[in-house]
């Protein structure tokens, strides 16, 4: 199954921490790594993007909600598992046949039972190695059954190693590595160009950003989290422009930004200088307006709803994230009108 003009068709095996996140993040991603792209199919747990093979690595080197991608060869339902299987053409080699279910997806079926039953009616000649073959045939089962070659498995132990109570300086609220790398990923923004994170805290969005070659710069109106987010940089051999700043001086303060990538305050006294929060992000969106170039995008998390939004700026896209009783993350990319 070979798109036009050399596209090929690769399966995004999602991670399933969030409903929409992660298909978003992928779509996003590859827009912005390859010279084309586009969204064939995608599902609960997936999604079938095409590109070129030669943008693989930049893709795979960034994407955080992703567990695995390979080459897609094709959905069946599950009574037809067995026919299909024995007309796929798969590279020369051993090879072994993973089944794995996403979510609560056919819970009646033996995905071990599966795997073996697909691997005996794959094409004579075939050789089974379950233990290190040179192909990994994968299923994932949800709407239906649908086959990849497994070509990458993401990492994503790096982000747990970046995660707040690993950093020397550290608040206990900040988003996880993963999603702050997949808000990143969401703006297009491209190894090189320049990212400002207006209320940087410690410095998980500069870390996310700078460990993909982006470059960083942050501020914040706290001189102990400036100093903080200095030192977690540093920590893990990063490097940004970060300065003590009023969200309001911001905009004079930097220039060359292609993006803006925020997590603002959601409220305690000691973050907000006792500014009530309506005001305080009004004030951010000005200055994300007056920082962004037109048509450039930006993301912002709120514990609310986005008001209506002013300043030349329309939400492109959401995501929400209940974290718990009292807090639900909105995820907005914002877009500065031409």
């Amino acid at each position: 199954m070979e798109p036009h003009r050399g596209l090929i068709p690769y399966f995004f095996e999602l991670s399933g921490e969030h409903d929409t996140f992660p298909a978003a993040e992928a779509v996003a991603l590859c827009r912005s790594e390859t010279d084309e792209s586009h969204l064939v199919t995608s599902g609960e747990g997936y999604a079938v993007i095409a590109f070129r093979p030669e943008f693989l690595n930049n893709i795979c080197e960034r994407v955080a909600l992703t567990r695995r991608i390979g080459r897609y060869l094709g959905s069946c339902r599950l009574e037809d598992a067995e026919e299909f299987a024995s007309m796929l053409e798969i590279p020369e080699g051993t090879f072994a046949v993973r089944a794995k279910k996403f979510g609560q997806s056919m819970c009646e079926v033996n995905a071990a039972a599966l795997s073996a039953a697909i691997g005996a009616s794959m094409k004579k000649g075939c050789k089974v190695d379950l233990k290190n073959p040179d192909v990994e045939l994968r299923v994932l089962l949800s709407s239906g059954l649908h086959f990849y070659i497994s070509e990458r498995e993401i990492d994503r132990a790096v982000f747990e190693d970046r995660r707040v109570a690993k950093r020397p300086f550290f608040s206990p609220i900040s988003l996880h590595p993963r999603y702050a790398r997949a808000l990143i990923n969401l703006t297009g923004i491209k190894k090189g160009e320049t990212l400002l994170d207006p209320f940087c805290g410690t410095g998980g969005i500069l870390l996310e950003a700078a460990s993909m070659g982006i470059k960083a710069a942050g501020s914040d109106i706290d001189p102990l989290m400036v100093d903080g987010c200095i030192e977690n940089l540093q920590y893990f051999g990063f490097d940004a422009d970060v300065q003590v700043s009023d969200i309001g001086s911001v905009p004079e303060m930097f220039s060359n930004i292609t993006t803006v990538v925020t997590d603002p305050p959601y409220g305690r006294s000691t973050s907000t200088r006792n500014e009530e929060l309506t005001s305080l992000y009004d004030r951010a969106l000005k200055s994300v307006s007056d920082i962004l170039s037109e048509g450039k995008l930006c993301g912002i998390v709120l514990p609310r709803e986005c008001p209506e939004c002013r300043y030349s700026l329309e939400i492109c896209e959401s995501h929400f994230q209940r974290v718990h009783r009292s807090l639900t993350r909105h995820y907005y990319i914002l877009r500065k009108r031409d």
